[in-house]
């Protein structure tokens, strides 16, 4: 008996070391992505070029890793400094990724209040993939749009859409191939929140058609009313997996219906925005490649994109991610030749950082 009372109190002095330390996450490693799951191969995505299968495997690897480390990792920041240290063009991914296992890591313990605090407020720089990443979630977890309109409330009042993008992300990229008419479901979503779900499946749509633009265009056709939705995603999508080869996204705009335009470039103009954010250095590296008047509308643009949600903010009206979009769509439609290809008139600026006062700005 004195044996046994012996082993009882171990198990428990190691019970508690555990949960102390954070070790008792390693657990959660039964519900990690596993190697392997996530390539072009297993997803039947259309990707032909070894550059594009090299990219996109990259990325899955980054977002699969950053949901790992999000789980798994017993210390709070483990998965901080496993998304850090990943190459710049992949980093954001990883973010996202991480994004996604927050309320996994919480034990099914959501409160947007404490996804913004924990996760959003310390990295403003990754804020865009963070809100993807919540909606990603929400696909991934089953939940109706019903359930996925709760989980927004609460949040930053325009950053908030992106879940929605990212929930129709989610259908789009695992879902369509196997059932195209899994995209009901996003018509259950009200107001502009269906618009932002089509954005995603837009964006989705890029991984999966990326090596047959005539598919690529066909399926964003198939969108009916949303495929202006569908196109500023792709366009997005575009820019953001080849952030260092602007070119593809210009030539893939080039070949698009011309009531795709605005909305193409729209999107262009916000992928930017966000890898300008996520790594300020690499991105004028990057932009450094294109040409003087491409570099001066992706300067000019980026800066009203900033104009613009500081206006809509200032407004505080319900619909202000709507408004800031279309701010912006009206903006690059008189001053910036498609897509991307100069400035009609503007006063070029540096690259850099987004100015202090817009960072973090809620």
């Amino acid at each position: 008996m004195e044996h046994v009372a012996y082993i009882a109190l171990a198990l428990a002095l190691a019970a508690i070391l555990a949960f102390a330390t954070g070790w008792w996450r390693l657990a959660f490693a039964v519900f990690a992505i596993r190697r392997g799951r996530m390539t072009i191969e297993r997803l039947g995505f259309v990707v032909k070029s070894p550059p594009d299968v090299e990219r996109v495997n990259g990325i899955l690897e980054s977002f699969s890793g950053g949901f790992n480390a999000m789980i798994c990792r017993p210390s709070a920041s483990g998965w901080v400094r496993y998304c850090d240290s990943l190459p710049a063009v992949y980093c954001p991914f990883a973010h996202e990724g991480a994004a996604m296992g927050h309320t996994l890591r919480r034990l099914g313990r959501y409160r947007p209040a404490v996804f913004e605090e924990q996760i959003v407020r310390p990295r403003p720089e990754f804020r865009y993939l963070y809100y993807v990443g919540l909606g990603f979630f929400s696909g991934m977890r089953g939940h109706d749009p019903q359930r996925l309109t709760g989980m927004v409330e609460g949040l930053d009042p325009v950053y908030g859409y992106l879940c929605y993008d990212g929930y129709g992300f989610k259908h789009g990229f695992f879902d369509y191939l196997k059932d195209p008419g899994c995209l009901g479901r996003l018509d259950s979503l009200e107001g502009y929140a269906r618009n932002a779900a089509y954005q995603g499946v837009g964006r989705s749509f890029w991984f999966l058609f990326m090596g047959d633009h005539d598919a690529l265009i066909e399926h964003i056709g198939r969108l009916g009313a949303h495929a202006c939705d569908g196109a500023a995603g792709l366009g997005l999508g575009a820019v953001f997996v080849y952030p260092d080869r602007l070119e593809i996204a210009q030539e893939l705009g080039m070949k698009l219906p011309d009531e795709w335009h605005d909305h193409f470039h729209l999107g262009m103009c916000f992928g930017l925005k966000a890898r300008s954010s996520n790594d300020p250095d690499q991105f004028a590296r990057d932009v450094a490649r294109c040409g003087a008047g491409v570099q001066e509308a992706i300067v000019s643009a980026i800066r009203e994109c900033d104009r613009a949600e500081r206006q809509v903010r200032s407004e505080r009206e319900e619909d202000g991610y709507r408004r800031w979009r279309g701010l912006v769509t009206r903006w690059m439609a008189s001053h910036i030749p498609y897509p991307l290809a100069g400035v009609v008139s503007s006063v070029p600026e540096t690259l850099g950082r987004e100015p202090a006062s817009t960072q973090g700005r809620r």
